[in-house]
């Protein structure tokens, strides 16, 4: 296993600062846990932690819509909506309004990842059209290269599962983030695939009913990423007694009556 990618250094938001800390990383010969260990409990209380709040979640996506609609604000505004995002899985007071705030904090940051992402995406594009259709001697070279570069676009997709959290946390340096992204996507790629599958179930679910790619996709996203990055970063942290998440109990039952059952935060 590659070693701990370092947690953020640089000067954070108070209110983002409070698990971002350095210390610690995966014990010398443990076992990694499998990613099935981190997906199945972050899932669970991304869920529940929308439910519990679902009207902030529906609020906040409109909010991230609007805030996207110049296309080029995109970026910061989902950075605004992590932002939000991340106070939720921590548990902390939270309310529509810090998307805005997000958006202000990270704007800079978000901003240049994305003006990245596009060049990448674009540049990567081209080659791939230029390498598919060489002729002659050239063509299996080029199919050859081409294979690769969509590995790298994949690779580039794949990223973007850290990418959102590490901004949402306080991370300044976009050399930074896209090292840690980078060095989590590796070191993890069993749960980055896999959260990004469940990701794509949720956003799909909310396509089929309609409304909810409208009301509620953004945020549903959003909060599922965090509370993954969330777990995720147990392996690298030394656990504060002040920060360990309770586990998740309810279940469907408490779904439907949930005035039988106690609420674990």
């Amino acid at each position: 296993m590659m070693s701990s990618p370092d947690m953020p250094e640089s000067p954070r938001p108070p209110a983002a600062a409070d698990d971002s800390s350095t210390r610690g990383g995966p014990e010398r010969g443990a076992t990694p846990p499998r990613a099935a260990d981190i997906l199945r409990p972050a899932f669970r209380r991304s869920m529940w932690t929308s439910y519990d709040h679902l009207g902030l979640v529906v609020l906040s996506n409109l909010l991230w819509l609007a805030l996207a609609l110049p296309i080029v604000t995109a970026p910061a505004a989902t950075a605004g909506l992590f932002y939000l995002a991340t106070k939720l899985a921590r548990g902390e007071p939270a309310r529509a309004r810090d998307v805005i705030e997000g958006f202000r904090l990270h704007f800079a940051p978000a901003t240049k990842i994305g003006a990245l992402t596009l060049l990448a995406c674009v540049v990567i594009w081209v080659a791939i059209d230029f390498y598919a259709h060489l002729g002659s001697w050239a063509t299996v070279p080029g199919m050859l290269v081409a294979g690769v570069l969509i590995w790298l676009a994949g690779f580039v997709l794949l990223i973007h599962v850290h990418i959102h959290p590490l901004v949402a946390r306080g991370e300044r340096s976009v050399r930074t983030i896209l090292k840690k992204a980078s060095l989590l996507t590796l070191d993890n790629l069993g749960y980055t695939i896999g959260i990004g599958a469940q990701g794509l179930a949720v956003f799909v679910l909310c396509v089929l009913t309609g409304a909810g790619l409208v009301l509620a996709a953004g945020g549903l996203l959003a909060v599922l990423l965090t509370c993954g990055h969330r777990e995720l970063l147990k392996r690298y942290l030394p656990p504060d007694p002040d920060e360990i998440d309770p586990p998740e109990t309810r279940g469907l039952r408490d779904l439907f009556r949930p005035w039988e059952g106690g609420k674990v935060r």
